[in-house]
């Protein structure tokens, strides 16, 4: 009865170790699983389930030039590669420290779109997916010959986009040719020499629409008007309003230039060296020391001529 009992105690804390040694294990196992599951999960991220970032670099260019494109990477040991669009790739770039900076020059020789992609390889040799891509613009430059022009510009005006010294005439430098294209697409320009007055104007006034000196502009009472040298002098001899559309004859004495702003034949204003004055007469100082001088021997004519006033001539008599 004793044996039986003892042998019955040894069964239960067998069992008893038994069961502690299973939940050990089954906490090893869950333990194992989740680093297997841990562990699988950054290869799969490091490998084929992961898409990379776009890489950076310039998005429009013209062909034969080299851009640089490039990325930052913290995964040490991993390799890198580009995908250029053209059907071209670059060799793999190994990553040799935490957060590199990884870059390639790349140049196209044809115009077109291109998808510019990187992809990865990490240190168990599993390639990531292609990362998103970074659309380049490869595309004929705006103005091929670089003279200012834009190609769409200079063909409209039969000009060659290729020679830089053939281009639109613009006598003012605007942007704006002086004339319509010959197509019939791009306006002219309506003031070819920039200065102020229209060239339909100018040609009514008889001033050259191509000559900016001939016009000068100038300010009275806050109102603009203009001065216009007709035919190239030096002198300006008309005074435009171009709100009334009222021109006048200007007069000069000395390099001052007399205007008549209302057209009613008087002098109101005076232009002398860039300075705008009221008229004001001058005092007729030589007219007046004429007359001090001619009125008085006028004067002794007068009275000589009436008697009341004459010369004589005394005589002397010698005596012996």
């Amino acid at each position: 009865m004793c044996k039986n009992k003892f042998s019955l105690i040894i069964n239960k804390k067998i069992t008893k170790f038994k069961k502690i040694k299973l939940t050990y294990f089954i906490f090893f196992l869950i333990f194992f699983i989740f680093f297997l599951f841990s562990l699988n999960c950054s290869l799969v991220k490091a490998g084929s389930g992961y898409v990379p970032n776009p890489p950076n670099g310039t998005t429009f260019g013209d062909i034969n030039i080299e851009y640089e494109y490039y990325f930052y990477s913290s995964s040490m040991g991993s390799s890198w590669m580009f995908d250029w669009g053209d059907g071209n790739y670059s060799n793999w770039i190994e990553v040799k420290e935490i957060n590199s900076y990884i870059s390639r020059n790349y140049s196209w020789n044809s115009y077109g779109e291109y998808n510019v992609r990187i992809k990865q390889k990490n240190i168990y040799n599993q390639e990531s997916q292609w990362s998103l891509p970074l659309l380049v613009s490869i595309a004929i430059p705006t103005d091929l010959d670089k003279d200012g022009w834009n190609n769409e510009i200079e063909e409209s005006y039969n000009k060659n986009p290729q020679d830089p010294n053939d281009y639109p005439l613009d006598t003012d430098s605007d942007g704006i040719p002086d004339e319509d294209s010959d197509d019939g697409i791009f306006i002219g320009d309506l003031d070819d020499d920039g200065d102020g007055l229209s060239d339909l104007i100018e040609e009514s006034l008889g001033s050259d629409k191509k000559i900016s000196s001939d016009i000068k502009t100038i300010s009275i009472k806050g109102n603009i008007y203009f001065l216009i040298d007709k035919d190239s002098n030096g002198y300006y001899d008309l005074f435009y309003d171009s709100k009334a559309d009222l021109q006048t004859n200007t007069g000069f004495d000395g390099g001052k230039i007399f205007l008549d702003v209302d057209n009613d034949s008087l002098w109101e204003y005076t232009y002398y060296n860039g300075v705008i004055s009221e008229y004001e007469e001058d005092f007729p100082w030589f007219y007046l020391i004429i007359l001090i001088i001619v009125i008085p021997i006028v004067l002794v004519l007068i009275l000589f001529k009436m008697g009341i006033l004459f010369f004589y001539e005394e005589e002397y008599i010698e005596e012996n």
